[in-house]
């Protein structure tokens, strides 16, 4: 006759025969964000070549950008610019100033963008800067679009900022 288990002894029993399929679950989750932020960015890089119309709003932003549908990975907004010669679709995730947060941020998406985007990207180094106290980018170009990811830090407004951008590749 089998020896019963106690309640308490049944419950880290049972536990520990689930923990290898929670990591196993857990991994596929990672996993999963991975590929839908990747599949993301392929999505809105095939967008940078319609100007991004299918992914605009009606209504209008700040300084004449429209807002999106589509927000980018929990970012605070996302727009759509648009000049005479491109459009550009822009995420900002918003910190307080110098933030530990905004510096993982930027780490996150410049590995991620690695991941999605390949090797065969070249970073290269900035190009006009709003002045902000400091700054850090990381730029791929790619024969489909101009792909940035960069940190900017403006005390006069007590804030740290990280934004990702998204321009046809034909306009650079």
């Amino acid at each position: 006759m089998a020896t019963p288990c106690r309640p308490g002894k049944r419950l880290i029993r049972d536990t520990l025969r689930a923990l290898p399929w929670l990591g196993a679950f857990l991994a596929g989750v990672g996993t999963s964000q991975a590929r839908d932020f990747c599949a993301d960015i392929d999505y809105l890089i095939d967008q940078s070549r319609s100007g991004f119309a299918d992914v605009m709003d009606e209504r209008n932003g700040d300084a004449g950008a429209h807002e999106t549908s589509p927000i980018l990975d929990s970012a605070s907004y996302c727009r759509v610019t648009k000049t005479l010669h491109d459009s550009a679709y822009h995420c900002a995730w918003e910190f307080p100033h110098r933030a530990q947060e905004a510096y993982d941020r930027f780490d996150d998406l410049v590995r991620r963008v690695d991941a999605c985007i390949g090797r065969d990207v070249v970073g290269q180094n900035d190009r006009n800067v709003n002045h902000p106290d400091t700054y850090a980018l990381r730029r791929y170009e790619t024969p489909r679009a101009e792909v940035s990811v960069s940190l900017k830090d403006k005390s006069a407004l007590e804030q740290t900022f990280v934004f990702i951008r998204i321009q046809d590749g034909q306009s650079h």
